[in-house]
């Protein structure tokens, strides 16, 4: 497991989609988590004192939280959380991870959601729901069957818990929803194509395309209707 790769995997739906992504710490206060429509947080091994607070009070307020995998399982000295993993996360997430279960590198588990099979790596939790609500099951191995994903209403928000590192297309397929129950602004653009919007004090509102994708990309987009021609990285501002 590689950090950054996992937080990549997680911000990766938003990008595609185009939806504007803040990076903050873990220990914010309340105030400024409120100002999210969702906060995720990919892999969050330490929890810090007040942070399990800070998020249940959030999401009991009508936010929604993503995290998953490998949370919860360290304290602010590193020292493993006792009485069940994700340790001070596990009633808000409703879920019990009884066991990690450690995917062979180069192999994946299926995994499957809205009928359709898309494929977890790295890890596979097995989760015991506890208030949860099971979104997405795993296919395969002794734990086939069993709740691959979860959601759980708390107050007036509502926790997303990924057990499993998926596959670009599972991530958007837990993701993609929730960015939709947000009410999130998104704008759909080609493959490798990014999309920013800024709004400037006098209240003009640029947009910068970024064509990532290496190769001339054509995309009639919704920000005008005509045309829009980009060569391999080039950026343009409207």
């Amino acid at each position: 497991m590689h950090y950054p790769d996992e937080v990549h995997r997680f911000y990766r739906p938003f990008w595609r989609r185009n939806v504007p992504v803040d990076m903050v710490e873990s220990t914010v206060d309340l105030a400024t988590l409120k100002q999210y429509r969702a906060v995720v947080a990919p892999t969050l091994i330490m929890v810090k004192p007040g942070v399990a607070q800070t998020l249940t009070q959030y999401v009991r307020e009508g936010g929604t939280l993503i995290t998953g995998y490998m949370s919860g399982i360290h304290n602010e000295f590193d020292l493993v959380v006792e009485g069940g993993y994700p340790g001070p996360l596990r009633e808000l997430c409703g879920v019990w991870v009884e066991e990690i279960d450690t995917i062979a590198p180069d192999a994946h588990i299926d995994v499957t959601i809205g009928g359709r099979t898309v494929h977890g790596s790295i890890v596979a939790s097995v989760i015991e729901p506890e208030g949860a609500q099971t979104i997405a099951t795993y296919g395969g191995d002794f734990y086939a069957g069993t709740p691959a994903a979860t959601v759980h209403t708390v107050g007036e928000g509502r926790v997303v818990f990924i057990g499993t590192a998926l596959d670009a297309e599972g991530m958007s397929a837990v993701i993609a929803p929730v960015i939709d129950a947000c009410g999130a602004e998104t704008v759909d653009s080609p493959e490798g194509v990014e999309v920013m919007r800024r709004t400037a004090d006098d209240g003009t509102l640029f947009t910068t395309v970024i064509n990532t994708a290496g190769r001339p990309v054509r995309w009639r987009h919704a920000l005008g209707g005509e045309d829009l021609d980009l060569a391999p990285f080039e950026t343009r501002i409207m």
